[in-house]
């Protein structure tokens, strides 16, 4: 196993926003059986709750970023086949869990967050990353409410540290037993081991896994961490526990 670094990182992180401390993320929005997951409706009822959104965001046929966490349709789609055998268009035609909510592109979504914070959760499983990454940089380089982008793979958060310096970067973590991710990046993850190579402005950290050393570590060296998914009051009170700020389902903050 890969050793843990345990110097102090206090000299080589920027300083995170404000709001992503304070202000909770509905985790895909505030969704529930009239309004999916990852959907417009989802998103404008977290807006109007006053809360943060996280969403996630992968790439369709034609090179548009899209808002679903899958890389499969069957579980919240009333279509088969993986979602970059799509093109934007067709996406829009695509009915989430039975309502008329489809599947929208990255640009859309944002419309209806302007002053919204939202956690770009950027879906990425290859190494090195790039095209994504550059796709997702170019619309929220336009997008004038406050955003983060997030990732489990250190590549991607590192692209933006590269080529997109002022973006505030969040590099999720934890075992990921079900990541595509080679074993040894997935062992780095859960060990918080990339940290100085990502330079993140915050750690988004599985709830399941907390309480753990390397978090611990990194809080008591000043570092913002973000856990997922509280669901629940029990899951919400032992996130407020254990982390700084939360992403959050079936439940409010």
């Amino acid at each position: 196993m890969t050793p843990v670094d345990q110097t102090p990182l206090t000299h080589r992180r920027a300083a995170p926003p404000a709001w992503l401390e304070q202000v909770p993320l509905a985790h895909r929005g505030l969704h529930d059986d009239e309004r999916p997951e990852n959907s417009l409706p989802a998103f404008t009822a977290a807006a109007a709750a006053g809360y943060g959104v996280e969403l996630d965001v992968q790439l369709s046929r034609d090179g548009v970023p899209v808002v679903i966490h899958d890389p499969v349709l069957e579980r919240v789609a009333d279509h088969t086949g993986r979602v970059g055998q799509y093109s934007a268009e067709e996406l829009r035609s695509v009915r989430l869990a039975g309502t008329s909510a489809h599947v929208p592109t990255l640009p859309d979504a944002l419309a209806r967050l302007r002053d919204v914070p939202v956690m770009v959760e950027v879906k990425q499983d290859r190494l090195p990353a790039g095209r994504l990454e550059r796709t997702v940089a170019a619309v929220l380089d336009d997008h004038p409410g406050p955003w983060c982008v997030a990732s489990f793979n250190p590549s991607t958060v590192a692209w933006f540290r590269r080529h997109r310096p002022g973006a505030v970067r969040v590099l999720t973590a934890g075992p990921l037993h079900d990541v595509d991710l080679p074993g040894p990046v997935r062992r780095r993850l859960a060990a918080l081991t990339d940290l100085r190579r990502v330079a993140p402005h915050a750690v988004s950290y599985d709830l399941a896994a907390l309480p753990t050393g390397p978090t611990d570590r990194w809080r008591a060296s000043d570092g913002l961490l973000i856990t997922w998914t509280a669901v629940g009051p029990d899951g919400l009170a032992r996130a407020r526990r254990l982390a700084d700020n939360v992403i959050f389902e079936h439940v409010r903050p």
